[in-house]
């Protein structure tokens, strides 16, 4: 071979090598995962309505730019917002980015980041609405105002003696306020202008006000990380990056100016302090919230409970005794509620039935929601217990001339009834616990008081000690009860003499 064909190999090979080498780099990119909430998370991250496989956002765009300056891999974690701080401390994910505030209280857990957005807080009301026109008028006029948990605004509303309603996202607060269930809207501004500002039916009250920052939240201790955010966070400040991303999402204004001016001027700014939502815990207080909780879940089980077996037993003896034309119409509703989730249902009840004039409040459809729910499942109790009764049981109570219903009410239903309590016992245990699915539709129960509470003050131990104590006050003096009446069932039943042996 050739000195210049040997020279021309030995220059392929190495382009060839260096190459390898740095696909072998890319490859071995180490990821850096962020965590965030994208349901109802416009315009910070939420799925593309035309591509729902992909995730877009003014926050998302910015992680792919502080990756890229900090050469890593973005890798979007959705979690909860509700539990996004002890996610984190969990280890899930590395950074959120999530528009989070920083407090005193969070700071306890977790550390932040400089800020990368400045932001304030907007109230909204209806159309026609001519009492409020700033949040001193909701004060004052005792009204209830819609925002999210644990946020800036619940936690200024909540300093300020407002009465609040938490919602899991912002689509539903803004519904509940066109439907007045609500009296106005307290968001940040990034969320207002895109779910509120272009509705014709809602308009601003007063100025934007609480002017507060969104920084990048990371574990405690790691130190090396932040260095590495905070870095990227003053390169995409000094080439445009993040003013571009900002202008494309209509976020940009003054506030953002002023708050990049230190950077750019080559100033030292690891933070601006804006920390006017800040709350200290108080377990008097706490466990004050938690009771009154306890409260609407014991009216919610309760309520539940005797809607769920006022039609059970219709429903049991129209499936299993009826004619066609009424068993088919029983299975279909024991089969549509039991073959699909609660959920789904209480989402139906509150947000679908508005669009046909039937407008319930949260609490009275949870009630119903759950009644008719629990409803299915009783009947199937009720019929096991009906068919689990000898035929000669019907026989000897017409034999001694009693009609059908006499027979029912007198004869087979005492007897089912002592079959069928243990597991309608077992049920209403079980109805106390999923009274949860409620914080769906901003209904205030144990279970969601205790994730607010919680996630608010990092006391997850201490708070689940004390709600597990509320359910078990609940639910144990039930049991005991219904043992009790067991017994004295059992014991009248022992003493009596059977009709069956009434007969011939």
């Amino acid at each position: 071979m050739s000195r210049s064909l040997r020279k021309s190999a030995n220059g392929l090979f190495i382009l060839l090598l260096l190459q390898f080498l740095s696909l072998a780099s890319a490859s071995a990119q180490q990821p850096l995962r962020w965590g965030a909430d994208p349901s109802g998370g416009a315009p910070y991250v939420y799925a593309d309505p035309a591509n729902p496989d992909h995730y877009i956002g003014y926050e998302k765009e910015m992680v792919d730019a502080l990756a890229a300056a900090i050469n890593r891999k973005p890798e979007f974690v959705p979690t909860d917002w509700e539990s996004i701080v002890s996610t984190l401390e969990r280890g899930s994910f590395d950074i959120v980015v999530n528009g989070l505030e920083p407090t005193k209280d969070r700071e306890q857990q977790i550390s932040f980041s400089k800020p990368y957005y400045v932001f304030e807080q907007q109230l909204t009301v209806r159309k026609d609405e001519t009492r409020i026109h700033s949040i001193t008028d909701c004060l004052t006029l005792h009204l209830v105002i819609g925002t999210l948990g644990n946020t800036a605004a619940s936690r200024y509303m909540q300093k300020e003696g407002i009465t609040f309603r938490g919602y899991p996202d912002p689509v539903a607060a803004y519904r509940d306020l066109e439907l007045k269930r609500i009296d106005g809207v307290l968001m940040d501004v990034p969320m207002e202008m895109y779910y509120a500002r272009s509705n014709p039916a809602l308009k601003a009250a007063g100025a934007p006000f609480l002017r507060g920052t969104y920084n990048i939240g990371l574990r405690k201790g790691d130190q090396a990380l932040k260095t590495e955010i905070d870095a990227a966070i003053d390169k995409i400040i000094l080439d445009g990056t993040l003013e571009r991303i900002l202008k494309k999402w209509n976020l940009w204004n003054d506030a953002q100016v002023e708050m990049q001016a230190p950077t750019l001027a080559g100033k030292k700014s690891d933070t601006i302090s804006y920390d006017l939502t800040s709350v200290s815990f108080n377990w008097r207080q706490a466990i004050g919230r938690l009771a009154r909780a306890a409260l609407v879940t014991v009216l919610l089980a309760f309520g539940s409970m005797f809607i769920a077996a006022l039609l059970g037993m219709p429903l049991a003896v129209g499936q299993s005794m009826g004619p066609r034309w009424i068993s088919k119409p029983c299975t279909v509703y024991i089969e549509f509620f039991r073959g699909t989730p609660v959920l789904v249902q209480l989402l139906f009840l509150y947000f679908g039935l508005p669009a046909v004039g039937i407008r319930m409040s949260g609490l009275l459809t949870a009630l119903i929601g759950l009644g008719l729910n629990y409803a299915a499942y009783e009947s199937q109790v009720y019929r096991a217990a009906l068919e689990a009764l000898p035929r000669g049981q019907w026989e000897a109570a017409y034999s001694l001339g009693m009609s059908p219903l006499l027979a029912f009410r007198r004869i087979i239903l005492p007897q089912a009834f002592r079959i069928a309590l243990p597991p309608m016992t077992n049920d209403f245990v079980s109805l106390f616990k999923d009274t949860s699915v409620a914080y769906v539709i901003s209904v205030w129960e144990l279970a969601t008081a205790y994730r607010e509470l919680a996630n608010a003050s990092g006391q997850f131990l201490l708070l689940g000690v004390t709600v597990s104590a509320f359910y078990l006050a609940m639910s144990l003096p039930l049991a005991h009860l219904a043992r009790r009446l067991e017994r004295r069932l059992r014991n009248r039943q022992a003493s009596e003499e059977p009709v069956a042996e009434v007969t011939v």
